[in-house]
């Protein structure tokens, strides 16, 4: 298998740009490029869940729409917990509570089958959070963890994944024509830079 070595700035632009090819709004694609990002820096290939979660079916698309509501309804206090509604796209559900932590300071955590607790800003292994996970969930300030580093480099992603995105971010780009080089898209006609 052919893997990618991409930077973080590469991962989060081309899991943003996937995602609005994918048809989601763009503030939605931004924060799926957040979230991507996070579980990369966590030893997830974060292109291939993105890919995944996204795909080309209506119901992946909207699982992810549930998903991203469910998150801002957790982090402003409109609910105390959030029920994964299905584990097909929960590595992605995951990092999206993730970035979301980062972002607001809230310090959310998995709640795992057997009760534990697993706070997101220490957690390494998102992997293995995926199988015992049952809820997520927002956690006292006092009982804040210290912050996880993650991996200096993110992870790398399969050509595959990349070349799923790649034609999934391909759906936003203006069809190259005279008509839209005349109405300002591209380089235009003389371009001496």
């Amino acid at each position: 298998m052919t893997t990618i070595l991409l930077s973080y700035n590469e991962v989060q632009s081309l899991a943003r740009k996937a995602a609005s090819g994918a048809g989601l709004p763009h503030g939605v694609a931004e924060e799926i490029g957040h979230a991507a990002v996070w579980l990369s820096a966590r030893g997830v290939d974060a292109i291939r869940i993105v890919v995944d979660a996204l795909g080309d079916d209506a119901q992946g698309r909207q699982a992810v729409l549930r998903d991203q509501a469910a998150i801002d309804a957790l982090c402003c206090g409109e609910t105390a917990q959030v029920l994964p509604a299905d584990h097909a796209h929960g590595l992605l559900l995951i990092g999206l509570a993730g970035a979301a932590a980062m972002d607001t300071g809230l310090n959310l955590a998995v709640q795992q089958g057997n009760g534990d607790v697993a706070p997101l800003a220490r957690v390494s292994d998102v992997g293995g959070l995926l199988p015992t996970m049952k809820t997520l969930r927002v956690m006292p300030d006092d009982a804040a963890p210290p912050a996880c580093s993650g991996t200096p480099r993110p992870t790398a992603t399969d050509a595959g994944a990349y070349a799923a995105a790649l034609a999934l971010a391909a759906r936003t780009y203006v069809p190259a024509s005279d008509l839209s080089r005349a109405q300002g898209a591209g380089a235009g006609t003389t371009d001496n830079d």
